[in-house]
């Protein structure tokens, strides 16, 4: 056995299909898109190579640049939204003595739905006429508060980031949760017999020891909220005027709606960049040594 493990020839023999599956999934479908992003192409006929044009005129569209913005800004808030109430829930539940099991389940449940069901629930409970959320504040004498609220300009982006906050806290609190039993009791024990208040266990002791569960929700956060589609797509398309639209739903808009597939593959390409950028933004700021005790 040791000898067939030794012989290079055997070795390369067993890699070899996993790695030409790697490159018929993964790598092929890079460079083709890459390559088309270079193309004026409608999806029959001939390619027609015109260079940088497609990223020339991204920076000149308004409707790009404004869902890059959309973005940016849905970026910021689930990572808030979705991680510090994570962490607080994931803090809470370890304090527990029993119970914990049910929590635990209840806070993953939503992770374990379609987002297609999410989108159309909340799809419904923001509706102007029967949605449950203007039935609550017309019960509560708030009337004035009502709104038809994928359609206001002032609250439709909100809108649609809230049902992604709720169905993705629960994910990174089971995995916070893991990251906070794997701590030594004693740490904390000999906190709070030296009078650390909860708050001070929390920020001297447990988030510096989880800074790196952190990381990689932090990573999955951030890549997960800039690759969105399915839950806004569902709600609003993109609306109104676009104050809803991210950067995937304008480049499925341009590829699979108007057929401009050269277009939509430089969209693609500025989109796996900028998730490139923020991984590695998010890796330097959070790259410290492992603090021991």
């Amino acid at each position: 056995m040791v000898k067939l493990l030794s012989n290079k020839k055997v070795i390369a023999l067993f890699v070899l299909p996993g790695l030409l599956l790697f490159a018929m999934v993964f790598v092929y479908p890079i460079i083709y898109t890459i390559n088309l992003s270079f193309t004026s192409w409608r999806g029959v006929g001939g390619k027609e190579y015109i260079g940088f044009s497609n990223y020339t005129e991204l920076f000149h569209d308004k409707v790009f640049l404004l869902s890059v913005k959309n973005t940016m800004c849905i970026l910021g808030i689930a990572l808030a939204g979705q991680l510090i109430p994570a962490l607080f829930f994931a803090i809470l539940l370890s304090n527990l003595k029993r119970g914990t099991r049910f929590f635990r389940i209840v806070f993953f449940i939503p992770v374990l739905l379609s987002s297609t069901a999410i989108a159309l629930m909340w799809g419904q409970i923001y509706n102007s006429n029967y949605g449950m959320l203007n039935a609550l504040l017309r019960m509560m004498g708030l009337e004035s508060w009502m709104k038809d609220w994928l359609s206001d300009p002032a609250t439709c982006l909100t809108a649609v980031i809230i049902p992604v906050i709720w169905q993705w806290i629960g994910y990174h609190l089971i995995i916070m949760y893991s990251g906070l039993k794997a701590i030594p009791d004693q740490y904390i024990e000999a906190a709070r017999l030296d009078g650390a208040t909860n708050f001070q266990v929390a920020v001297r002791i447990i988030i510096p020891m989880m800074q790196d569960i952190i990381k990689v929700c932090v990573i999955l956060a951030a890549v997960g909220s800039i690759k969105i589609f399915d839950n806004i797509y569902i709600m609003t398309a993109g609306g109104p005027y676009n104050l809803t639209a991210t950067i995937a739903i304008k480049m499925y808009n341009e590829a699979f709606l108007k057929m401009n597939f050269g277009y939509g593959s430089a969209i693609v390409v500025i989109l796996c960049i900028i998730c490139m950028a923020v991984f590695l933004f998010i890796n330097k700021v959070m790259n410290r040594e492992a603090i021991e005790y």
